[in-house]
């Protein structure tokens, strides 16, 4: 029986492939005597030849990611490679494989997931966290997150209308020139290790009118240890009164860990506070933050205002951004950014980016004033 049922399959195979290499020489021979012409050809021969391979292959790797991607574990990632041109700099010009995330997420049961998030760039856990979602007004959230101060904070560099973000909000709000840098040597992100709550309240037929936030961190960045005994608290509430529309504002108080002018290591007050303001609509967004802090006794300040606009929804928008940042108000140690930029989308989030930025430093920053091209393509997966 195996034999027969070998000998049909022999057969069948046979046939087809005879069948496919006849009508090919068939088609020849037409062309050859002018009844048929080599575009008829080539069409009759695509409609009896198998479907595409390519679409095939596509299919295939859908087929793949469906395997992989349940709601228990799912797979992404993003990738930035950038140009930067200085005029102030010894290198001038410079290429970098900027970032590379992967991440993975998924829910282990309802209203409740889990999510990690790792550079390879220079390797760093950079997120990790559980959630638990029970409903909009309330939601509870634990690990090592972004901190809900600034709205800018909140942005993914996916999502961030510039190429780097604000000096204000980079200086203030714990990134690469925020005091806590000096905790652990690591640009931080905006991140740290801590409990949040957070929740939209007072729902109208368009939109919700109060978006809270309430954090309790431990104050020292991306995976580093507790340095002292005190944790830092967060707090925010943004009040959206027509959609599209929200204005608001918070604080941060805690402590940073570092050393003075004499290289001891001494715990500094490390607080903030902020207003915010933003809106949007199908074709634009607009968004302001003042930001007052207090490092060790240091007063600073910060303020920046961006305002983009889409020529084409969803593909091409163009954007200009003023930056402003006191780093200490007793001797007016200033600085002020005027960005423009554009970014194109090609695919879903994938952009290429180009920004322009002029820097104009007061003569208490000590720096020559600058101009500055950053050149970036996105590929978010």
């Amino acid at each position: 029986m195996k034999k027969l049922l070998f000998t049909l399959l022999l057969c069948v195979t046979y046939t087809i492939s005879y069948a496919q290499n006849s009508n090919d020489e068939l088609l020849k021979k037409l062309v050859e005597k002018n009844v048929l012409t080599q575009s008829e050809a080539d069409s009759l021969s695509s409609s009896t030849a198998p479907k595409n391979e390519s679409k095939s292959f596509i299919q295939s790797v859908e087929k793949v990611r469906e395997g992989f991607n349940t709601p228990y574990m799912q797979f992404g990632g993003y990738g930035m490679l950038m140009y930067k041109y200085n005029d102030m700099s010894s290198v001038k010009h410079n290429v970098d494989a900027r970032v590379l995330f992967l991440n993975v997420e998924g829910k282990i049961f309802k209203n409740f997931r889990y999510y990690a998030l790792m550079e390879f760039i220079n390797p760093t856990l950079t997120e990790y966290f559980v959630e638990w979602t029970p409903s909009s007004r309330f939601n509870l959230k634990v690990g090592q997150m972004k901190t809900p101060f600034s709205l800018e904070n909140q942005q993914s560099l996916t999502t961030l209308e510039s190429i780097v973000n604000s000096r204000s909000v980079s200086a203030l709000a714990g990134m690469g020139d925020d005091v806590l840098k000096k905790q652990n040597n690591k640009n931080n992100g905006g991140r740290d290790m801590g409990i949040l709550t957070y929740g939209s309240l007072f729902s109208t037929p368009t939109h919700d009118l109060v978006e809270y936030a309430i954090g309790l961190y431990q104050g020292t960045g991306l995976i580093t240890s507790e340095t002292n005994n005190t944790k830092d608290f967060i707090a925010n509430i943004m009040i959206q009164p027509i959609k599209g529309f929200r204005i608001g504002g918070g604080g941060y108080f805690g402590q940073a860990k570092y050393g003075n002018a004499q290289g001891l290591a001494l715990n500094h007050v490390r607080n903030r506070w902020i207003v915010s303001s933003d809106y949007k609509n199908d074709r634009l967004y607009a968004r302001a933050e003042w930001i007052k802090a207090n490092d060790g006794g240091i007063e600073k300040e910060g303020i920046h205002g961006t305002a983009l606009w889409y020529f084409i929804p969803q593909r091409l928008n163009a954007f200009a951004k003023a930056d402003y940042l006191n780093q200490n108000k007793d001797i007016n140690s200033e600085v002020i950014d005027y960005t423009i930029g554009v970014n194109y989308y090609f695919y879903k989030s994938c952009r290429f980016q180009l920004n322009y930025t002029y820097s104009d430093y007061s003569n208490k920053w000590n720096a020559p004033n600058s101009n500055t091209v950053l050149g970036q393509m996105q590929i978010v997966f």
